[in-house]
């Protein structure tokens, strides 16, 4: 049985909702899982807690350290973090032997056993990701072709082998270093503008963005929590935020 390598960056702000994620993904698949966490300078005591949090499942758990220097002048908006640019090293972070990685937000619920995402083959491409659905404005500024779709960067079958024959890390880090002034939407916009012809478009299932959810009408395997508005801090569709709560319930986090 394929062993599935999943890598997650976080802060302290986002580890207890990174629990209740990795608790929804746990409770749904039996394939051994090794988990790489991504370190935005957790607290010892958070660590921990995560390894608390996870103890009861089979998962071999690394956390992972990025050198400060390599986002240190990062363009920041919204209510996103300097971490969410940490995907953009994981090639060179996980062991050589590994040759592919499945990359996952903090907020989100899975409701699929995710090694059905794992197991899609993305020989031929860089990575897997599911198109933004809608009406989305950054093909013209990213000066790439609407027919090849935009895609969200919350979940992402990597392709590391072809990631490091190709120097991708460090074509999309060039990228944002030369085009500052087009990363609206920080390191996604610079993926999608140096992989738009080579990725693999997936089951919108995966990754079910709900502010889009009028765009969409099938049952999310994947539900992402995106744009500030979270079930946490403020009103939600209740049974987007209900799948919240029942994972963050079994955590041993509070809910507040």
């Amino acid at each position: 049985m394929e062993r599935i390598h999943i890598v997650v960056a976080t802060n302290n702000k986002y580890v207890k909702h990174l629990a209740v994620m990795l608790t929804s993904l746990f409770e749904q698949t039996n394939r051994p899982i090794s988990l790489y966490v991504i370190d935005g300078n957790l607290s010892s005591e958070n660590k921990q807690k995560l390894h608390n949090a996870l103890k009861s499942f089979q998962v071999e758990l690394a956390f992972l350290t990025v050198e400060d220097a390599l986002f240190q002048d990062v363009v920041v908006r919204y209510h996103l973090s300097k971490e969410t640019y940490y995907r953009i090293a994981i090639p060179a972070l996980l062991p050589k032997d590994v040759r592919k990685a499945l990359y996952l937000d903090c907020d989100l619920i899975v409701k699929e056993d995710i090694a059905n995402l794992w197991d899609v083959n993305i020989e031929k491409y860089h990575l897997g990701a599911v198109q933004i659905p809608g009406k989305v404005l950054r093909f013209e500024e990213l000066s790439i072709p609407e027919s090849t779709g935009y895609f969200n960067a919350g979940v992402l079958l990597i392709n590391l082998k072809k990631w490091r024959d190709n120097q991708t890390s460090e074509k999309v880090l060039h990228y944002m270093r030369k085009n500052p002034e087009k990363l609206k939407f920080m390191d996604q916009d610079a993926l999608n503008a140096v992989l738009h012809e080579k990725w693999l478009k997936l089951d919108p299932k995966w990754n079910y963005q709900v502010h889009r959810s009028h765009h969409q009408r099938f049952d999310p395997a994947i539900i992402h929590y995106t744009t500030d508005k979270k079930p946490w801090n403020s009103w939600h569709n209740p049974k987007f935020k209900d799948e919240y709560l029942k994972y963050a319930k079994k955590t041993i986090w509070k809910l507040d």
